[in-house]
């Protein structure tokens, strides 16, 4: 009788991902570090940042830090020109997070959703949506002062100044950007548009007198906390089954396979 064909270790086909072996138990394959799960750095990485934003608005009310913050405004406010400021004004109006942020939203999902990439668009909109809870939680936690009247050029939003809305709504919207990219070049196009959309918004912010600058910072830092949290939960082994759950059948997405 001749031996099986992968009788060899060496030659043993792939195992899919996760596994099971006899006896019907499920295994997961080892992540190289005995203990540790995939994601579980980013989720760390996450809930660091997240404290690192609440630390940072403390910070930010601390009377030698906000004399700074004050300083700068006040510098900025000297050197204002009007075809700067007309620029400064369109890039603050373009990331609104009561309408642009809330409409990217759900418009991006969607998007994703039509072009059968149903669980980037569940990552993008929780990556949204948890951003804008902290950035919500940070205003309610740490109640920071606008910038004196004298200095806005515009209308500053209700709300306290830490951190800044228009800021998480742009750095969200880039960070979501670069997580979905399906090539390297789409990524570095990603990061390079997102990332002076977000920082034409946050300076908008500071210019127009609206916000300090560690209030952008902080709305900044949001947007990477919920993106490192999201990326963490979905690289998780615990929700792999959910996650290919809503991917599209395969008949579906390729197209019905040929009979040989």
């Amino acid at each position: 009788m001749s031996r099986p064909r992968y009788a060899d270790r060496g030659s043993q086909p792939a195992q899919p991902y996760p596994y099971q072996v006899p006896g019907g138990v499920t295994r997961v394959p080892d992540s190289g570090i005995k203990g540790r799960h995939p994601g579980v750095g980013r989720l760390v990485a996450g809930a660091g940042l997240c404290a690192l934003v609440l630390l940072l608005g403390e910070l930010a009310k601390a009377g030698p830090v906000a004399r700074l913050d004050l300083r700068a405004d006040e510098r900025i406010a000297q050197h204002r020109t009007g075809p700067v400021t007309a620029l400064a004004k369109l890039a603050t109006s373009i990331a609104t997070p009561e309408t642009v942020g809330l409409g990217l939203m759900i418009v991006v999902p969607v998007v994703l959703v039509l072009m059968r990439r149903r669980v980037d668009a569940a990552k993008v909109l929780c990556m949204f949506a948890g951003a804008f809870t902290l950035a919500e939680f940070g205003k309610k936690l740490i109640g920071e002062h606008r910038p004196p009247a004298s200095l806005q050029l515009v209308a500053a939003d209700s709300g306290a100044s830490f951190p800044s809305g228009h800021a998480t709504a742009a750095a969200v919207l880039a960070v979501a950007l670069v997580v979905i990219a399906a090539t390297l070049a789409g990524r570095a196009a990603a990061l390079v548009l997102g990332g002076l959309y977000a920082v034409a918004v946050a300076a908008s912010r500071v210019y127009l007198g609206d916000h300090y600058p560690l209030d952008v910072l902080g709305g900044m830092l949001c947007a990477l906390a919920a993106a490192f949290v999201v990326a963490g939960l979905a690289a998780l082994p615990a929700l792999q089954p959910w996650l290919r759950r809503l991917e599209p059948p395969a008949g579906r997405r390729h197209g019905p396979r040929s009979r040989a």
